[in-house]
This record gives structure tokens, C-alpha cells and sequence, in this order.
């Protein structure tokens, strides 16, 4: 998600009451920004071409096009296909918990959370889009402030997205203290009280992720949990392999023998992601894991249907 400070602020009217939105390249749900708008505030001409091809627009935009020329010539149909694949995507970082009431929770019971608190996380909207259900939701900095009074220039935007009849919820914030506040803005409904947080470093779950989603390690941090040992962080980097980036350090005999000690631990992996699939947007995207705070962060811009491809990939894993 984007800084405050570089990026341009809008202000979206959600429930009768104006508030700023703050981290996204516009407000995810605001009614009043057009399809063609919310495309030409994609960060990059790199993104606008992966946002089209996610949407399985074949028309091919070059790099001395006029875009805005270009998206005028797609049909309405097309352009909403395209937004709705930029919508609340960005460079992401998505925390993964289990709430063991979603599975039964509705959309319209999510709307009757909307600005019901006067403090901490608050629900702001909700909207159901590639057949989910996205929050979104307003929080205090450090994700916990509880005080009566916290001003909108102090809260952050975050988005909680899960497929209906499902437990996983993937919620898009900078920090675990942000992703833990999404969550609690949620447990003014009666069955989401009680939340768990996903582990990546579960021996049987981390093994289920990775052979459907990890094509590589390429770069690995580990802790070393060993009373008296001599160090605490091993990093290990794979060598360059041209195009294709870095080896997957796990082919190293060495790092073999480390992961599977029980006093070393994944703390974090600059990874390529790869679903299997032939239609994956872009190929490899390049992720951060942190084992620590069980999240992936994506470290390019990426359409919802790669985000969405991780979210269930993490869901089928489990």
C-alpha cells in the first residue's frame, strides 16, 4: 500500500459520513471514481498491462501509447472488467487468520457492523466483487488505540477480504498490529469473537504452501533457537542464474541439513511465487515471507486475481 505522503488523497463518503481515505491509490470504495479513473491511477504502466491482462483484455498496450487514449477505445464492459481487478489491489502485505464463525457470517450481517464503534477498528464498508466479500476498514495507527476520540489523520485504511462459506480471512495491511486491528474491528459480530492466526512455519502446512505456490527461496533468513549458541541469524543467498534470478537456496545440501534442525527456524524469505497455473500474472511475482508475523508481502503491483490466487492457495493448504 501506498504512503499518505506520496500519494493523492481522496475523500470518500461511506454511510452518510466523509472520511479520508489514506493508503490505497484510490478509495476502494468510493462509488464516485470511474473505471477509467481508477486505471489511470495504476502506478505504473507495467501494472495497467497486468490489471488488462487479468482481465483477459488481449489488446495490446505499448509503451508509447497514450493510455488514456487506449482505455477510451475498450468498451464500458471491458474498462469495469479492469477496474474491478484494480479495485483494492496494490503491492500488498496480507496477514492470514482463521475465524471459525465466518463460515457462517453474511455480507448483510457484516453491513450492520459499519461504523458501530465510536473507537478503535471500525467497519466502513462492505462489497462483494469476484464472488468474496471485501471489508473495508478504518484503523488507529498502532492498530489497538482505544481512546474515545482518535482523528481520521491517525487511523488506516485496511481491507479484510474471504471467500464465502470459508474460515480463512486475508486481511491487507501494512503491519501485524494493523492486521490484528482489522480483525477486532469485526468482533462486534457475536460469532467472529474468537480469531487464530495462520503459522506459515507449521511443518505440515508449510510443506502443503510450498509445493503448491513457492518455486524458489532466493534469499532465506533463519534463527538460531539454541541456548548458548554462537550466533543468532543465518542468512543465506542463492546465486545469480541471469533471467531466471537466483537459485532456490533449499537445492543447497547445507541449508538442507539447517531446515531440517529443530533449533533453526524460517524468520524470512525473499521468494518467487508460482501457482502452477498457465495463466499466472505476471510470472514468478517476486514476495517477501515472514514467517514471523505470517504474512506475504508482494513486492511489485499485482492484480486481485493473483492476490486472490494466493488467498485460496493458503486456504486449500491448510
Amino acid at each position: 500500500m501506498t504512503d499518505t505522503s506520496s500519494s493523492q488523497i481522496r475523500t470518500i463518503r461511506c454511510s452518510g459520513e466523509e472520511i479520508p481515505d489514506m493508503p490505497f491509490p484510490v478509495a476502494p470504495p468510493a462509488d464516485d471514481v470511474t473505471p477509467l479513473e481508477l486505471l489511470l491511477e495504476l502506478p505504473s504502466r507495467a501494472a495497467l498491462r497486468r490489471t488488462l491482462a487479468a482481465a483477459d483484455i488481449a489488446a495490446e498496450l505499448d509503451d508509447d501509447d497514450d493510455a488514456e487514449q487506449f482505455l477510451n477505445e475498450l468498451s464500458q464492459v471491458e474498462l469495469r472488467q479492469a477496474a474491478a481487478q484494480a479495485r483494492y489491489a496494490a503491492p500488498q502485505t496480507v496477514h492470514y487468520f482463521r475465524l471459525s464463525g465466518l463460515t457462517d457470517v453474511s455480507p448483510s450481517e457484516l453491513d450492520d457492523l459499519i461504523d458501530s464503534r465510536g473507537f478503535g477498528g471500525q467497519v466502513r464498508a462492505v462489497e462483494e466483487l469476484h464472488d468474496r466479500v471485501y471489508v473495508v476498514c478504518s484503523i488507529p495507527e498502532d492498530g489497538t488505540q482505544a481512546q474515545l476520540s482518535v482523528s481520521e489523520d491517525a487511523r488506516v485504511t485496511t481491507v479484510a477480504t474471504f471467500d464465502l462459506g470459508t474460515d480463512l480471512l486475508a486481511v491487507r495491511a501494512d503491519d501485524g498490529d494493523l492486521a490484528a486491528g482489522t480483525v477486532q474491528a469485526l468482533r462486534d459480530h457475536p460469532d467472529l469473537s474468537e480469531w487464530t492466526s495462520v503459522s506459515l512455519r507449521d511443518d505440515g502446512f508449510r510443506g502443503r504452501f510450498e509445493d503448491a505456490a513457492v518455486a524458489a527461496y532466493e534469499q532465506l533468513s533463519l534463527s538460531v533457537t539454541s541456548v548458548g549458541a554462537g550466533t543468532e541469524r543465518i542468512d543465506v543467498t542463492g546465486e545469480e542464474r541471469g533471467d531466471s534470478g537466483r537459485a532456490d537456496v533449499r537445492g543447497d545440501d547445507v541449508v538442507d541439513d539447517l531446515l531440517s534442525r529443530s533449533d533453526t527456524d524460517r524468520s524470512t524469505a525473499q521468494a518467487r511465487i508460482d501457482f502452477r497455473t498457465a495463466d499466472m500474472i505476471p510470472t514468478d511475482p517476486s514476495v517477501r515471507i515472514d514467517f514471523d508475523e505470517s504474512s506475504v508481502e508482494f513486492r511489485q503491483w499485482v492484480p486481485e486475481r493473483t492476490l486472490i490466487q494466493l488467498d485460496r492457495t493458503i486456504q486449500d493448504a491448510e
